[in-house]
């Protein structure tokens, strides 16, 4: 049985019909050329494959093939060289485009159009050069519609998100302007289409490609100007009624930005020259577009620096950075063109504009924990993707947080609303047919917010980078204090030591005098001086050890201090330590009040400690907790149903050691509120109590409003 070797046919390659090309190797022999070139040439154009070029340009065009192929020598030494020549055949002008890609060279030509470029074009490109106009995109549009005189000239931008947005448009009906379309109309092969020449053009959309033949090997087409529009691309047009087009790509900091679009309904050719000049016209928007975005992003960088001066002296100046994010909310909700934003910490919560409840961000917070890797954590898209894990629905879309100082329980986040758009999409009802059609229609989408732009991000970056070099300095800051609370600690070591040792003498001579007394009277007169003496000498220590302790007294600043999450454990701890675990506890409005978190702390311990304590007996023990400002004055009510007090005992209740009549079946000390009420008098604070025999009490705490440390 005999072996066949099948041979496998090569694809066939086209090339648009309004011009030639060949391509030939480093050793200068043609690898490939369209089959049109029989309209210049007498020989079949298969017979020129594998065959040096000098044959191919010595038989057709003898009087120009010296100089051309001079060209092409030089050429195989340049690897990005490049060459336009004139020449004429059979009686018509040609444009001759040679150029190197790599290991081929490409030799197109195409005939030279009676309107190549005129006076008006140059006169409108003098215009636009010399123009200073705020839209540099409308004004190139307007620019190149009358240079080529197409019906409508487009401005297209790619977006992060994959999607478009025509940004600018010169037409009679601007009918395209302002639309986004699908991420499907600009898939990464057609972008790479697009990019990988100065312009793409087709004069006649309906004309039937020619056919590129080769010598066996797949010569790639993608540099050469002839190379076809993608299928799906030329389809969409014919289905518009376009016949006419060209497409130049726009970058800006050599990245593809976009590009710019000319559709012509009627057959219409553009001439070699005047398609450059469209370029050039382009390049230079581009140039100036990107000159303009750049002063603007470094007038926005400088007034960036110069938050970042003010904001890190309020910083330093403060106990509390949470304090001055929480102040300045607005602020950072407004440099990311936020919707809402929220301070969370260890809890507690403080938001501005539109966001979500406390519980939703707590939820939000587990979810984005473990996907925070980095300090700076974005999704234009949250909502849609994690509302399941959500209890209940979310009213933003986009999210943008900032981990602070790598704390797990510290974060700003920022939210963005959904947005509502129209998205324009193109199809192709039969993409296997030559002449497939296309359907166009449009697509509500909603859910995505509005991608976080570069000027956002630089700002959390910049306040990412600031928060972190103020918890450093402050953490040499925090290092001093705790060697002066060591010194501190160690000066009240002596104070303890002193009460323990060097009272005991007076006390003794006290204890022994009385002793004395009580068993002879006869010596009263004289232990009578010694108890005196005694009395006096402890009253000296005391004296002296309040002076040294009013010395030595640490100073603290007022801040303002979170309470959500601190007045959640109070509850908790005195629900377990008195017993009372079926007491409900209403939490109102949750003000911070300014004061320092310790003596905070001890304040609503004692006063909810009570609440809790005193309605232990009840069966159905309620607590409410609420906060109001008023009059530069931020107002606490802890209101219970407990016991009660006598009315004859308000007037007392401040005073250390009495306690009610009606508590004596509950454990106290009676210095609790008394204590209370110093701590608040340090705070400038005040404590008032309003109570009813059986029914309940009422105790208001009040904290003045501060703005800043005093």
């Amino acid at each position: 049985m005999e072996n066949f070797k099948i041979r496998r046919r090569t694809p066939v390659t086209y090339v648009q019909s309004f011009g030639y090309i060949i391509v030939i190797d480093l050793k200068a022999q043609i690898i490939g050329l369209s089959a049109n070139i029989t309209d210049v040439t007498a020989q079949p154009a298969h017979s020129y494959l594998n065959q040096p070029i000098a044959h191919f340009f010595n038989d057709s065009f003898s009087t120009q093939a010296n100089k051309i192929l001079k060209t092409v020598q030089k050429l195989l030494h340049e690897p990005d060289g490049r060459q336009i020549l004139y020449d004429t055949i059979l009686g018509k002008r040609y444009y001759l485009n040679l150029f190197r890609n790599r290991n081929k060279i490409y030799c197109e030509w195409e005939p030279h159009q009676k309107q190549s470029v005129k006076t008006v074009q140059i006169h409108t490109l003098t215009c636009f050069l010399e123009e200073k106009t705020k839209n540099v995109w409308t004004s190139v549009c307007t620019s190149v519609r009358k240079i080529i005189g197409f019906d409508r000239v487009l401005l297209y931008k790619m977006e992060s998100s994959g999607r478009g947005r025509m940004l600018s448009e010169c037409s009679a009906d601007k009918k395209y302007l302002g639309k986004q379309f699908a991420e499907s109309f600009m898939p990464a092969e057609t972008i790479n289409f697009y990019r990988s020449s100065s312009y793409r053009y087709c004069p006649d959309t309906g004309n039937e490609n020619i056919e590129f033949l080769e010598n066996g090997k797949h010569t790639d087409l993608l540099p050469s100007l002839l190379h076809p529009f993608p299928d799906f691309h030329i389809n969409s047009l014919r289905s518009l009624g376009v016949v006419s087009v060209i497409v130049i790509p726009i970058f800006i900091d050599h990245k593809f930005w976009g590009l710019l679009a000319g559709h012509h309904y009627q057959e219409k050719a553009i001439d070699l020259q005047t398609r450059q000049l469209c370029t050039l016209v382009l390049q230079h928007a581009a140039h100036r577009f990107d000159s303009d975005f750049k002063q603007s992003q470094l007038k926005y960088y400088n007034q960036i620096k110069s938050f970042e001066v003010n904001f890190k002296e309020k910083l330093m100046n403060s106990n509390s950075t949470n304090a001055v994010l929480v102040q300045n909310l607005k602020m950072l909700c407004r440099n990311t063109k936020a919707d809402g934003i929220a301070i969370y910490h260890a809890g507690d919560v403080f938001t501005s504009g539109i966001c979500p409840t406390p519980v939703q961000i707590e939820e939000i917070i587990k979810i984005i924990n473990p996907l925070h890797k980095k300090p700076i954590f974005i999704d234009q898209d949250f909502a849609s993707k994690h509302q399941k894990e959500i209890s209940s629905f979310l009213p933003f879309a986009g999210l943008l947080s900032l981990q602070i100082a790598q704390r797990n329980d510290n974060y700003i986040l920022w939210f963005r609303k959904e947005k509502t758009d129209r998205i324009y999409h193109i199809t192709s009802s039969n993409a296997q047919e030559e002449k497939a059609s296309c359907e166009t229609w449009e697509e509500t989408v909603i859910n995505a917010a509005e991608p976080w732009d570069d000027k956002a991000l630089y700002f959390v970056q910049s306040l990412n980078e600031l928060l972190h070099e103020v918890v450093i300095l402050k953490s040499k800051e925090h290092e001093k204090l705790n060697e002066e609370l060591i010194i501190l600690n160690n000066e009240l070591e002596t104070i303890a030591f002193t009460l323990s040792h060097d009272l005991k003498n007076p006390l003794s001579v006290v204890k022994i005098g009385a002793q004395v007394i009580y068993d002879n009277q006869d010596h009263q007169q004289k232990w009578s001086k010694t108890i005196l003496d005694g009395v006096h000498n402890i009253e000296a220590i005391i004296d002296g050890l309040l002076y040294l302790l009013d010395k030595k007294a640490y100073k603290f600043s007022k801040v303002p201090i979170p309470l959500s999450n601190m007045l959640k454990k109070i509850v908790n701890e005195a629900k377990i330590l008195y017993n009372n675990e079926r007491c409900t506890v209403v939490l109102g409005k949750i003000l911070p009040v300014w004061g320092e978190k310790s003596m905070i702390y001890q304040i609503f311990l004692n006063v909810i400690g009570n609440a809790v304590k005193y309605t232990s007996m009840q069966e159905h023990a309620l607590i409410k907790i609420d906060s109001r400002q008023h009059n530069k004055c931020l107002y606490y009510s802890i209101k219970d149903n407990g016991i009660g007090i006598p009315k004859s005992f308000i007037k007392n209740i401040f005073n250390v050691f009495n306690r009610a009549s009606n508590s004596r079946n509950f454990p106290g000390t009676g210095i609790g509120l008394s204590l209370t009420k110093r701590m608040l008098e340090k705070l400038d604070g005040k404590i008032a109590i309003k109570s009813t025999l059986g029914q309940g009490t009422t105790v208001t705490l009040s904290f003045p409003l501060r703005t800043k440390n005093p």
